[in-house]
């Protein structure tokens, strides 16, 4: 099982380099930890809790004897400030420091919860909505633990405590079975893979209920397993859904509006680091910015990931790995194999492509996708090569949601790609009219809307100012080179380089554009142990074999290896009816089917894994399909099979 630390009262001795100079050695998961809630010794949590909880919670960990900390604790349930995102603090502040509080300030909390037993906002957010995943967690998790803390409450909805406890178990059971079948639309997202995994931590420790606690730890073991497979030196390998904000290491100029990491980068710094750029983490944010928050709860976390998680996360052997996810939909019955996920991870980099099924005109949230990506190991501020095309974010009204914009997504239904290891093939078919104008609401076509009638024809990727450029040779390829990394690009057909865009999202920034309806782009990645130098590693790459035949959208590359990548455009997002679809297709997107945009693909003349055999997750370590999860890595065993009402768990 996951390990559970004893409750540690860090020092309460800040050195002021480690918030504001340079920092101490901070390589290792423990010294992170206590890092980070050391940053909050001097702290004074004021706000909605939504932000200051964990800031507050940090304060009773430095000192149980706290008594602004609990004042600051109980106030946050005041209804004018109070959101779905305070019950896990509150839940992890009262399962931890009972005894910090007095019983009058128990009471309060007690009798301000009792109220919130509801699932609408009207006097203050109720525990019992539903909403997006992360949304119900935050809400149904501490549910549970409000329920074993006050036995005798009177709840507004009518039960008493072990009636709503029962209740709400169930919501949680049926959805966590739910993703063991097919998985779920935010997972890895660059918010809210933290969010979600913050409430079951503290789930898991404190609830009594040993079945919830099984719940709680297939839960656990699954996201670990996805985490600990596809983080690469503080970046979530893409594609994953809901891009809410950019990754980066630095952060040295203004990013977004409110300057900060994604809270995916403060959550797995904690966890794991970021390689060469641990260091570059500032502790002072965890003070100042927002993202941040779970970044404080993961510090605070007596939830520890087995060890196995740690070993794979840090592994530097090269792996492949598949995975997939579905749509949303309530308590976890979205439409399975929504996005096929193929990454390489090695020691030095990692390449993420992925292929989608679409809602026609967008199911949840499909716009915040991120569909590709490389990145490598640097000490730089960005450290990641994206590439798309702007269907979602063209001419709209919305400036933030521009063709230059990259933060809030990059993937469109007329990309397609292949990949093998160190290899990927990216095509793009791009029609003349959007075929979905006006779907699925006035909303997002006021992003699309100037260009229904001509979409924009562009491929387009983005790398690194702070690489080493090398212009097209009489080949056609590009190279780009960070410290040991080295990066082939052969644009299919004519492109150009900007470098002055004012978007944001571009500062740092180069882009290749290549504006044609049918286009497309080769990469291959090497690196200085292979190559030596980048000279050789150009040598190489410019003799290999490249064949493109665009009457039939197909290309084909021999890289430097000697494996062929193949990959034909399947055109036309064919519609595929589904017999399960989430209820809020037919109410709000009047859809019937799936659109598929999935190529033809074979690597040295094998065809690529089918969409039907896809799995949840396919790697030589963890692999999960039809609600099994199975990890081994030769010293560690591991299973859940969840294909029971309950989830079995075995070891060894």
């Amino acid at each position: 099982m996951p390990k559970i630390l004893p409750f540690v009262v860090f020092t309460l001795l800040v050195p002021f380099t480690l918030l504001f100079g340079q920092t101490p050695d901070l390589s290792t998961y423990q010294a992170r930890r206590e890092a980070v809630v050391n940053a909050m010794k001097d702290h004074v949590p004021r706000g909605s809790g939504k932000h200051g909880l964990p800031r507050g919670i940090a304060k009773l960990q430095l000192d149980p004897n706290d008594k602004a900390a609990a004042e600051y604790i109980v106030s946050t349930t005041n209804p004018r400030m109070q959101t779905m995102f305070d019950f896990p603090g509150i839940a992890l502040a009262l399962c931890r420091f009972w005894d910090s509080f007095t019983p009058e300030q128990r009471q309060s909390l007690q009798t301000a919860l009792e109220r919130l037993a509801k699932p609408d906002k009207d006097g203050g957010e109720g525990f019992l909505g539903h909403g997006t995943e992360n949304h119900a967690l935050l809400m149904w998790a501490p549910a549970i633990l409000f329920c074993e803390l006050f036995p005798d409450a009177k709840w507004n909805n009518g039960m008493n405590s072990e009636q709503l406890k029962a209740e709400v178990k169930e919501w949680l059971r049926k959805t966590f079975k739910n993703y063991y079948a097919h998985s779920y639309t935010e997972y890895l997202s660059t918010t809210y893979q933290a969010v979600l995994l913050i409430p079951i931590e503290i789930l898991y420790q404190y609830v009594k209920d040993p079945e919830i606690r099984d719940m709680a730890e297939a839960y656990l073991l699954y996201h670990w397993s996805l985490l600990a497979l596809n983080t690469f030196d503080g970046e979530v390998i893409a594609p994953f859904g809901r891009m809410n904000t950019q990754q980066d290491h630095l952060h040295a100029v203004k990013q977004h509006s409110w300057n900060e990491l994604a809270a995916f980068s403060y959550y797995t710094w904690v966890l794991f680091g970021w390689g060469q750029a641990t260091n570059n983490m500032r502790l002072s944010d965890y003070l100042d910015f927002n993202e941040s928050t779970f970044g404080i709860y993961a510090a605070m976390s007596e939830t520890i990931p087995n060890d196995i998680f740690f070993e794979l996360a840090a592994s530097k052997e090269p792996v492949t790995v598949r995975t997939s996810a579905s749509t949303f939909g309530t308590f976890g019955t979205g439409v399975p194999n929504m996005m096929l996920r193929k990454i390489y991870r090695t020691g030095q980099y990692a390449i993420g492509t992925g292929n989608f099924r679409w809602a026609p005109g967008g199911d949840y949230a499909d716009h915040d996708t991120c569909g590709f990506c490389i990145t490598w190991s640097s000490r730089n501020q960005f450290n990641y090569i994206n590439c798309t095309h702007p269907f979602w974010y063209s001419e709209g009204d919305d400036i933030s949601r521009t063709a230059e914009a990259w933060d809030h997504g990059s993937v469109s239904p007329f990309m397609q790609t292949a990949q093998h290891e160190n290899t990927a093939i990216v095509l793009f078919d791009i029609p003349d009219e959007d075929p979905w104008r006006e779907k699925p609401s006035a909303q997002k076509w006021a992003w699309r809307n100037k260009r229904a009638d001509d979409l924009m024809k562009r491929g387009m990727f983005r790398f690194p100012k702070t690489m080493n450029y090398w212009p097209a040779d009489e080949n056609g390829w590009i190279f780009l080179r960070d410290g040991k990394t080295y990066i082939a690009v052969k644009p299919l057909k004519s492109f150009y380089l900007e470098n002055q865009s004012r978007d944001v999202s571009l500062i740092g920034f180069n882009v290749i554009k290549s504006d044609h309806a049918k286009t497309g782009f080769i990469f291959e990645v090497g690196t200085e142990e292979e190559y030596r130098n980048i000279d050789n590693f150009r040598s190489k790459v410019t003799a290999n074999k490249v064949e493109v035949d665009w009457d039939t959208m197909t290309a084909a590359y021999t890289n430097s290896r000697g494996d062929t990548v193949k990959i034909t455009f399947v055109p036309g997002l064919p519609i595929v009816p589904v017999a399960d679809m989430p209820a809020h297709w037919k109410t709000h997107l009047k859809v019937d089917g799936i659109a598929e945009s999935i190529p033809v693909v074979t690597i040295n003349g094998t065809p690529e894994v089918s969409l039907a055999d896809w799995p949840l997750i396919g790697s030589p370590t963890i692999n999960m399909r039809d609600g099994v999860l199975n990890i081994d890595d030769g010293k560690t065993k591991i299973k859940v099979d969840w294909t029971g009402e309950l989830p079995k768990i075995t070891r060894n």
